[in-house]
Parts: C-alpha cells; sequence; structure tokens
C-alpha cells in the first residue's frame, strides 16, 4: 500500500457551538481530506483552560457512526472521550465519510483514504494553539486501529498510536474464523441460533439424566463420568460446526477475492448462503452480497497489515480483550508485536474476560448487548499517553 503524501493543505471550516458541559468547550468542525477532496464533518473536545493539551484523534470501527450512538463501538469511543477530556486531553472525532453530513460514501471508502482521512484530522489539530503537537496521537477501535497503525507508517505520522482490537493476520484469514463474517448484515441467523440451542438441550436433558443415576444408585465416580463423556461429545460436535462454518467462509471470501464482477459474484454467493442458511430471507441474501462486494470491503479482504508495521516507529499501545470473538487476541497480539518488532516503543495491554468492544463478557445476547465497560481502560489509556515524553 503506498504511503500518501500528505503536505498538500486541509481546507478547515470552524463553527463555534456552545459549551455541553463546564468541564470543556466542544467545537463543530468540518476537514477536508487530501484523498479525494472530501469533507469530513466532526466534533472537537477541549479541556478547560489555556492548554497546550496532549490531543487525540478518535478512528471508530467501520460502520460505528451508522450502527448509532448507542452500538458497543460509539459507546466505547464516546465513554473513552468523555473520561480523556476530564483528564486533560483534548478529542477530535470525524464523522466517518457517507455518515453525519461527511462527504464521500462509506460503500466506496479503502482503508488508505481512512488513514488519509485521519493524517487530516491531525494536521487540523497541528493548526491549533491549544494542542500540544509532541503528544499528538490517534486511538482506534477494530478497523480503526489498524487505520491508526497505517497513518502511523505514513509522512507527519502522529507521535503515539493506541490500536484496540486491531488486526495483525490478513483480512482474508481475519474475517474467516470470525464466528459468522457477515453477521453484521444477518444478525443472529435462526439456523446458528438453533445449532446453539440445540447444544443447550443436550446439556440439560445430560444434567437430569445423571440425576437419574444418582436417584438409581451411580456414586459420584459413575455420575461424573458419564457428564464428562457427554461434554466431550458436545464439545466435538461444536468443534465440527465451527469447522463447517469457517471453511464455508473462506470459500465465500475466495469467490468475492477471484470474481471481479459484481454481478457473477453476488449470483454464486447468493446460493451459497440459500445451501448453508435454507431458511434465510431473500433480503438478508441480497443485503449480505451486496456487502461482501462492495469496494470498501473488497479493499479490506485485500488487506495485510504486515507490510506497513515496520515503518511505525512513533509509541504504539497495543490493547486486546481476551474474550474477543471478532480478532481472536493471541493470533493477532502476535502478529502485530511481529510486525512491529523493530519499533522498541511497543507496549501491550491484554484484559481478561472482555469483548471486541472491551464489554464484560456474557453468554446472553441480552446480556451481552447492555453489559458494562471495562472502567480502567480508559485510565490505562490516558496514564500511557502522558507518559509519552
Amino acid at each position: 500500500m503506498r504511503p500518501f503524501l500528505l503536505f498538500a493543505a486541509c481546507c478547515i471550516l470552524l463553527t463555534f457551538v456552545a459549551p455541553a458541559r463546564p468541564l470543556d468547550r466542544v467545537e463543530a468542525v468540518a476537514v477536508t481530506s487530501p484523498a479525494g477532496g472530501v469533507r469530513l464533518n466532526g466534533v472537537l473536545r477541549l479541556p478547560s483552560g489555556s492548554g497546550p493539551f496532549p490531543a487525540a484523534v478518535l478512528l471508530p470501527e467501520r460502520g460505528a457512526d451508522a450502527r448509532g450512538p448507542r452500538s458497543a463501538d460509539s459507546e466505547l469511543l464516546n465513554g473513552l472521550a468523555d473520561y480523556l477530556v476530564r483528564q486533560g486531553v483534548a478529542v477530535l472525532r470525524l464523522q466517518e465519510r457517507g455518515q453525519g453530513g461527511s462527504g464521500g460514501s462509506a460503500t466506496t471508502t479503502t482503508l488508505a483514504e481512512r488513514a488519509a482521512d485521519a493524517i487530516a484530522a491531525l494536521n487540523f489539530l497541528r493548526t491549533r494553539p491549544q494542542v500540544d503537537v509532541t503528544r499528538l496521537g490517534l486511538i482506534g477501535h477494530g478497523e480503526g486501529g489498524n487505520v491508526a497503525l497505517l497513518a502511523g507508517a505514513q509522512p507527519l505520522a502522529p507521535t503515539f498510536v493506541v490500536a484496540v482490537a486491531a488486526a495483525g493476520l490478513p483480512a482474508r484469514e481475519l474475517l474467516a474464523t470470525q464466528p459468522v463474517m457477515y453477521g453484521k448484515v444477518l444478525g443472529n441467523d435462526t439456523t446458528d441460533l438453533a445449532r446453539q440451542h440445540q447444544y443447550e438441550r443436550a446439556m440439560r436433558a445430560a444434567e437430569q439424566e445423571a440425576a437419574k443415576l444418582r436417584a438409581h444408585g451411580s456414586n459420584a465416580a459413575q455420575v461424573q463420568t458419564y457428564l464428562d463423556q457427554q461434554r466431550l461429545r458436545q464439545k466435538a460436535a461444536m468443534r465440527r460446526d465451527e469447522e463447517s462454518l469457517v471453511k464455508h467462509q473462506r470459500a465465500m471470501l475466495e469467490i468475492v477475492r477471484q470474481t471481479p464482477d459484481n454481478s457473477q459474484a453476488q449470483a454464486i454467493l447468493s446460493n451459497m448462503l440459500r445451501q448453508r442458511y435454507p431458511g434465510i430471507a431473500a433480503a438478508d441474501v441480497q443485503a449480505t452480497v451486496q456487502t461482501l462486494t462492495t469496494p470498501a470491503y473488497r479493499s479490506f479482504l485485500a488487506f495485510d497489515p504486515q507490510p506497513t508495521l515496520p515503518a511505525v516507529q512513533c509509541p504504539v499501545l497495543l490493547l486486546q480483550g481476551e474474550a474477543d470473538q471478532e480478532v481472536n487476541p493471541a493470533l493477532n497480539l502476535a502478529a502485530l508485536k511481529k510486525g512491529l518488532r523493530a519499533n522498541a516503543n511497543v507496549a501491550e495491554l491484554r484484559y481478561p474476560n472482555l469483548t471486541h468492544a472491551l464489554q464484560f463478557a456474557s453468554d446472553s445476547p441480552a446480556e451481552a448487548a447492555a453489559a458494562a465497560f471495562n472502567p480502567d481502560t480508559p485510565a490505562d489509556i490516558y496514564k500511557w499517553i502522558v507518559s509519552r515524553k
């Protein structure tokens, strides 16, 4: 991926907005990105006082703005922004292309264009007297973390990068091994839910059978042996289903990669989805295959973070929840550290039982949607930022 030479001046428009609360000042801003001349709307939050303040640009997971302010992705960054501003860090958040009045289209935006947008945001902050340009960085979540690392390898790079749940593996491998790579389009498909419910019913039946064994005189060792056998059987079945899903998703991604004609690719993908999910709604099929063949998705599918990571020389903080099912923590952190091995200023934080959005993990979908965010993460990020000299 060729670096953008982003020395061209950015067009900057400012409109003052009354402070939302006494602790910080809020400005609506617009920055013009050199990648296509696209205007991006955003909000700059300045702590009280004259500064200069450390500053960060927040880069969301792709699609976070479209999912709304109550999505886990948005709430993660919103909560982080609140904390940082209270601690004296200026925060800039630009709306993604095609959202919130920003120009361009989310379906055509490439990773390289997102990196250019991030550099444009940094250039804007460099013009502000309230900002300490020696502590001016990028904080990205998910794909936003990879955007931050890409920008860190460009001219006019940030002075620090915080990458939360970023990918270290090639995107085609990352996507293939996600629980459902197109889940953000389909939601929880009834076929996969039925399999999960089947496992749960089987284990409840095993517990009931174990109670009968106890009632009929079986000793504790015999009952435990029976339960262990049932659990092993269920784990083997679940493993086979997971392997089948990964195989199916790899095959779909290969169709996208090898079939540049969208109409042809969509026809094949539609047939593959209907075969695996016989009850899938036609509208869900159409939405899914259209997403998988957008320029943005094709761009990410071709992405490999490794070639650009050696060029990232600024300090980097890698954060990962160990219960992340979208970005395997062990594999991706190892790959990121391998790519950054020439950088002597790489730190790592891993959080037990936290998900992709750094929420506490839960087995219940309803509880997971309302799960609390880890309160330690914002403080950890802040301490690391202010320790940069």
